[in-house]
């Protein structure tokens, strides 16, 4: 690199350095919410439900704190003017009578009343407090849940499109990001608008034409909070966008952490989080930009306002008048309507805190409501599958993986019986594999139609659908925890027996035994602690355990030795004998003993039949074997 370039890399960004960033085009998550007007709102309408309570006490107490706390100067004014001007000491809502003539004893009730308020405002800034935090936590809670769920019941077609990264980003970043502005701009927000309604109320009691001038800078203060408002609320879409993009590219990197190792490219994966980390830093130092000239902005306004009113009320309480200006103003009605103006500062820089916390949960609303909102490609069924059979029927389907044109599948057409077992061979590629998810309906048929029992599976809700199948993976996916919890997955009521008789038929209870632990032994994440090979045998007892009238092994025996193959077969052979099951394999001796053997070429079936039926005729099936048994030579 050269130095120039060196010095580019090391100087901050500057705020038109950004147009990747402002041209990229919204990911699929943002998008499905991009035409929502008001995100937030819209969120906390449904996470809110049955807490809205919470919030109307929480704004009820937090403006009667406010009120309360700002009263204080306005009764110490009037003290002043009665105690050392000899004015009437006369109190809204306070009887005369209540009222000492002398001022030692005017100072005395003063003192008293001075005191119960604080006692008031104080009960009532807690309830507020602690109403407006119950409402953050138990709308954070509904919204967290939702939007988890909404995840895991989206279509699959989302996952192959939609980096996990960037679904963690809206599940944790956004969600916290959330969390920051319940937890804080709806009280402060009240308490804004509280404080400033107060101070106008008490400067109107005391002097109201004074209070116009006062309040001549308010238009150009709302213009300006509001263009800022926009700024940040755009910024802070690139930023959600760009922490996004750098969590997908974080997950993907620790993920396969074991690859980049391997090739050595450390380096390489350096410099892209660096690369990206760059276009992160960029969007929040433009987004930052906005907050650090936002709050300057506005009390350079209301400071302005202070210094007008200043100037104004101390040449109209020397000279006994100002200009047009009727009536007098003196020295104790002087003072507290300066601490009114100098104290609607602070409600502005709060202003400006609580935009920019809205526009930045507003982008972090808009991305969760993004994800509740992808649709997916179809309704789930309402076709209950109870006590299926197990027959199968592909009738004529084709399948293109969505945002392809590559056809996987052409016009497949095979019927399975109940009970049978079907083994899938072919070379990779083949649309094996991807035949078993259309049964699974993790994808609709492009044409044609799967059937179980006579049901089209688009018909038939998913869950039941699932239930009904039996599924092991190649590379088969374990949760943190114990081998015990591993195997019991899907089954809450399974007791220690049958867990050990599951792992038994799978062939792992013998290593399972092995283990200090035993079954209590944790796998670590995703199985890390345990070799391929136990891996798959716990995924084939967790399904075993599950009891499925049908049964998919896609690769399950792949990575366990020839004697372990063996030995699993043999228990398996009793499971699956009253059982549909598929079983896709490469390895051919896996499926030599099936009811019918399947053979895939380009998407498409070119032979079924036995193991030595499909010998006999020397086509694709037994060249395959040739191979496998070395009878072809190079």
């Amino acid at each position: 690199m050269s130095d120039s370039e060196g010095e580019g890399e090391r100087s901050e960004p500057s705020e038109d350095a950004s147009d990747e960033i402002e041209g990229r085009e919204r990911g699929r998550i943002a998008a499905a919410a991009e035409d929502e007007r008001w995100p937030l709102l819209s969120l906390l309408r449904d996470g809110g439900r049955g807490d809205l309570r919470w919030v109307g006490l929480g704004g009820i107490s937090s403006v009667g704190a406010q009120f309360i706390s700002n009263l204080d100067m306005f009764i110490i004014g009037l003290a002043f003017d009665a105690m050392f001007n000899d004015r009437a000491y006369a109190l809204p809502l306070v009887p005369t009578g209540w009222i000492p003539s002398e001022p030692t004893p005017q100072l005395g009730f003063t003192v008293a009343l001075l005191f119960g308020l604080k006692l008031v405002d104080m009960s009532l800034g807690i309830l507020a407090e602690y109403s407006f935090f119950l409402f953050a936590q138990r709308t954070l809670h509904r919204v967290r849940v939702d939007a988890f769920d909404t995840v895991q019941r989206l279509d699959m077609g989302f996952f192959d499109t939609q980096q996990t990264g960037e679904v963690m980003s809206v599940l944790n970043n956004d969600v916290n990001s959330l969390e920051r502005f319940l937890e804080v701009a709806p009280n402060l927000g009240v308490v804004s608008v509280s404080m400033i309604a107060s101070s106008l109320v008490y400067m109107a009691l005391l002097n109201w034409h004074l209070a116009l001038i006062s309040l001549a800078v308010a238009p150009v203060l709302i213009a300006v909070n509001h263009w800022y408002g926009a700024r940040h609320e755009a910024r802070n879409d690139d930023v959600r966008e760009e922490t996004g993009v750098l969590n997908a590219l974080l997950e993907t990197n620790v993920s396969g952490i074991q690859t980049v190792k391997a090739f050595g490219g450390e380096g390489h994966e350096t410099d892209r989080v660096e690369r990206q980390s760059a276009a992160h830093r960029t969007a929040s130092w433009r987004a930052n930009l906005v907050g650090v000239r936002h709050q300057p902005s506005l009390r350079m306004l209301a400071g302005a306002a202070f210094v007008a009113t200043l100037f104004v009320g101390t040449e109209w309480a020397i000279n006994g008048r100002f200009w047009f200006l009727p009536g007098t103003i003196t020295a104790g009605e002087l003072v507290p309507f300066m601490y009114y103006t100098q104290s609607l500062v602070l409600p502005v820089r709060f202003a400006a805190w609580v935009t920019g916390l809205y526009k930045g949960a507003n982008s972090s609303a808009k991305r969760i409501l993004g994800v509740q909102r992808i649709e997916p490609p179809r309704d789930d069924g309402r076709t209950e599958l109870q006590t299926p059979e197990g027959r199968v029927e592909y009738d004529d389907v084709s399948f293109s993986y969505p945002g392809t044109d590559e056809r996987v599948l052409r016009d497949v057409a095979l019927d399975v019986e109940p009970g049978e077992t079907v083994g899938l061979v072919g070379e990779t590629g083949a649309g094996k594999s991807t035949l078993l998810k259309l049964l699974q309906a993790y994808y609709d048929p492009d044409e044609g139609t799967v059937r179980v029992d006579g049901h089209d599976v688009r018909d038939l809700s998913r869950a039941s659908l699932r239930r009904s199948i039996g599924y092991v993976a190649q590379d088969p996916f374990l949760f943190t925890g114990t081998i015990r919890e591993n195997i019991a997955y899907a089954v809450d009521s399974a007791t220690d027996a049958d867990i050990e008789a599951a792992a038994r038929a799978a062939g792992a209870h013998e290593f399972i035994s092995d283990l200090e632990a035993g079954y209590d032994a944790e796998v670590g994440e995703r199985g890390v602690m345990l070799s391929g090979g136990q891996r798959q045998r716990i995924a084939i007892a967790r399904v075993l355990l599950a009891d499925p009238p049908m049964l998919v092994f896609d690769e399950a025996t792949s990575h366990v030795d020839n004697r372990t193959e063996v030995l699993i077969q043999r228990s398996l052979e009793e499971v699956t004998a009253e059982r549909t099951t598929f079983v896709v394999a490469h390895r051919l001796s896996t499926v030599r003993n099936a009811d019918r053997i399947v053979v895939m070429d380009d998407g498409q079936i070119v032979e079924q039949g036995t193991h030595d039926d499909l010998l006999a005729r020397d086509g694709k099936y037994a060249d395959l074997w040739k191979v496998q048994v070395g009878a072809v030579d190079s």
